[in-house]
């Protein structure tokens, strides 16, 4: 499968991480509700692929703030994903074995998102899959903790050969050292960092005419439910003059 454009990879954006009442939220979590809103605002219009991770019944270690806790587990708020991270058109995928994909891409789902047996995303066999066999221009990388799943993701594409670009103002840390040292270890491999408005500038370079033709088909489809659409009579057919 081929991707002509680029690929957002969210990672674990759930309610116990970005949440501030979240079981384990990360450092200073609701600094990225902004730019992860416009980012997937941004996305649904433009039609950008999304490929997003859950995190399954994770057990989180806590050195400094007590002892271990179980996060995200299903059933619970926690578990959800943040609202603004959830497209309509999207599919779910369960925590199994399986590696099938459909293969029609994302001409049916704009968003995938996937369970994950533990922080790291590559022990997902149908992510894995997914990761290793698609090719795609480059994957723009948000969502959490910096410090495993992110670190984890960059280092694992960049080994499959994908382009990588990280969205600085949408990622989280959730210890700022761990995350200060994951950070330089990113950077170390010479990869693009990025923002949200930084993004939408690019897309927008490079599609000029796709924000205006979607606008043009909204306008139309609220015209035609204000005013309804006039049909002209049709004109009788198989009269002739004797």
């Amino acid at each position: 499968m081929t991707i002509p454009g680029p690929v957002i990879l969210d990672l674990n954006t759930q309610r116990d991480f970005l949440s501030t009442d979240g079981a384990c939220a990360i450092f200073q979590a609701e600094k990225l509700h902004d730019p992860l809103r416009r980012l997937f605002s941004f996305a649904h219009k433009m039609r950008l692929p999304i490929v997003s991770t859950r995190l399954h019944h994770q057990q989180m270690p806590d050195p400094q703030r007590g002892p271990t806790r179980m996060v995200c587990t299903p059933g619970t708020p926690g578990y959800q994903k943040m609202p603004f991270t959830q497209l309509r058109r999207r599919q779910e995928w369960p925590l199994d074995c399986g590696t099938d994909l459909p293969v029609e891409g994302f001409r049916l789902a704009q968003q995938f998102i996937f369970d994950l047996p533990n922080l790291n995303l590559f022990e997902c066999p149908r992510l894995d899959r997914l990761l290793s066999e698609w090719t795609v221009e480059r994957f723009l990388i948000i969502g959490c903790p910096l410090e495993w799943t992110v670190r984890t993701a960059v280092l694992g594409l960049l080994q499959r050969r994908h382009k990588v670009a990280v969205l600085s103002d949408c990622l989280g840390m959730w210890d700022p050292y761990e995350g200060d040292m994951a950070s330089r270890q990113i950077e170390s491999k010479n990869i693009e960092w990025l923002t949200v408005d930084k993004v939408i500038e690019q897309c927008r370079a490079v599609h000029p005419n796709r924000t205006s033709h979607l606008l043009r088909a909204k306008n139309r489809t609220v015209q035609a439910n204000t005013h309804g659409i006039t049909k002209t009579p049709a004109k009788t057919r198989g009269t002739f003059r004797i």
